[in-house]
């Protein structure tokens, strides 16, 4: 049991790191938002599933049906994750995120049973106080605007809620076949807003695809090791 408790800890740390590599990258982008979210999953999706086979595992439909939750909310925090770093700064995006264990105290003990220590609760004040800070000294008409601070809150929600699903969603599923199912129901999820708002899917350009291969890979393994240190 410790040894998987430390195993858990070591993927959920890793995880922080390549995570944190997500707002530069998004930074550097050109590309419609949403289109970029899309091939961005397209990418992971097939990196996924290589690693799936290479594991000679296969995946199922009752995979998918028990990561459809997860794969909608995480579609969705995509979508708002670009929409709010085309209209904040990184900074802002990373501070507001950092909310993120404020709300998950909230539902840790009455879902899971677990008991948090009081030194969480102290530097989510701390964190509380960042966000505060942050959004107050937004400059409206600046790279960091209220609007996508905003937009980065609903995205910490989002964020926050992918983590309780696929929190609940690892007590059945492995993580390789969790991964890659909701990222397929992701990839789906972003198709009506790029219709909507994009009127479809533009190719990439060729400079593109570096971001793309970067934003799968490296922010993508994050996520994989988080779901990883769900189970453990």
């Amino acid at each position: 049991m410790q040894v998987q408790a430390a195993r858990g800890r070591a993927a959920a740390i890793s995880a922080v790191g390549f995570m944190a590599l997500g707002p530069s990258i998004v930074k550097k982008v050109s590309m419609d938002e949403i289109a970029f979210v899309f091939w961005r999953l397209a990418v992971a999706a097939l990196l996924y599933g290589i690693l799936l086979l290479a594991s000679g595992k296969r995946l199922s439909l009752d995979d998918i049906r028990r990561s459809t939750l997860g794969g909608l909310l995480f579609g969705a925090n995509l979508v708002f994750f670009i929409f709010a770093l085309r209209r904040t700064s990184a900074a802002n995006a990373v501070v507001i995120a950092s909310l993120q264990p404020v709300v998950l105290l909230a539902v840790a003990g009455p879902m899971f049973g677990e008991r948090p220590s009081r030194t969480i609760y102290a530097w989510s004040v701390v964190a509380f106080g960042g966000v505060v800070l942050a959004m107050y000294g937004s400059d409206a008409s600046g790279v960091a605007t209220r609007q996508g601070d905003l937009l980065a809150l609903v995205m910490m929600l989002l964020f926050s809620a992918y983590y309780v699903a696929s929190k609940r969603a690892r007590a059945t599923v492995a993580s390789a076949n969790y991964q890659l199912a909701l990222t397929l129901v992701a990839l789906v999820t972003v198709v009506p807003f790029a219709l909507v708002m994009e009127g479809g899917v533009a190719l990439p350009e060729s400079d593109d695809w570096l971001l793309i291969i970067a934003m799968a890979a490296l922010p993508g393994a994050g996520h994989l090791l988080t779901n990883y240190a769900h189970g453990h």
